[in-house]
């Protein structure tokens, strides 16, 4: 567990350890469950890779880092980010486990476009292998997972783009409800393996 812990690259402040309560919570459970049986959320290093947010009133709610699996999860299993400061390398967030290691990407893409309210970024082989045929956009450098190098890798090639390819570490669907980004994800996923 400690070596897993090492992913998250900030310091996380809990304001509470209120396990986040939303009604949209039920429909990323869907959502993670149908990613791991669609195999995007691979197993790595005992934990389970990917991670899926939504945006909330005050912020977004995305999975805990070092998940086994992204099937049957209880509420505990997110977490609510509230605030990231840039300066201090700081989460401030609820509920009762770390927040994903990608939860920076999450914060400044949220903060970025407003008509994003959803996040998924999952592992697939086939998009990544792909993602030129796919006329896909790659972020052009690989940079370490959970860092602000790699959340500014996706916000320079961002723009419009509802789906992109991180180099070397997956793609991110993003979607104006939490059902767009997962069918996005879903069909070019689909679409890879044609």
């Amino acid at each position: 567990m400690e070596q897993q812990l090492k992913r998250v690259k900030f310091k996380t402040i809990f304001v509470s350890d209120e396990v986040p309560n939303d009604k949209n919570i039920e429909d990323l459970k869907y959502w993670c469950n149908q990613f791991h049986k669609n195999n995007l959320t691979l197993s790595r290093e005992g934990a389970s890779t990917g991670n899926l947010s939504f945006r909330s009133d005050d912020g977004f709610i995305i999975t805990a880092t070092t998940l086994e699996r992204k099937e049957n999860l209880s509420n505990d299993c997110f977490v609510r980010v509230i605030n990231y400061d840039v300066y201090k390398n700081t989460i401030y967030a609820e509920g009762k486990q770390e927040p994903s290691c990608e939860s920076i990407m999450h914060f400044l893409v949220y903060n970025t476009r407003d008509d994003i309210n959803a996040i998924f970024h999952g592992h697939s082989k086939p998009i990544s292998e792909n993602a030129g045929k796919l006329g896909l956009v790659i972020t052009e450098n690989e940079e370490p997972p959970g860092t602000i190098e790699l959340a500014n890798e996706v916000l320079d090639v961002l723009g419009e783009n509802n789906i992109i390819v991180i180099k070397n570490g997956g793609f991110v669907s993003f979607g104006k409800t939490i059902k767009e980004a997962g069918e996005l994800a879903l069909k070019i996923h689909k679409k890879a393996h044609a």
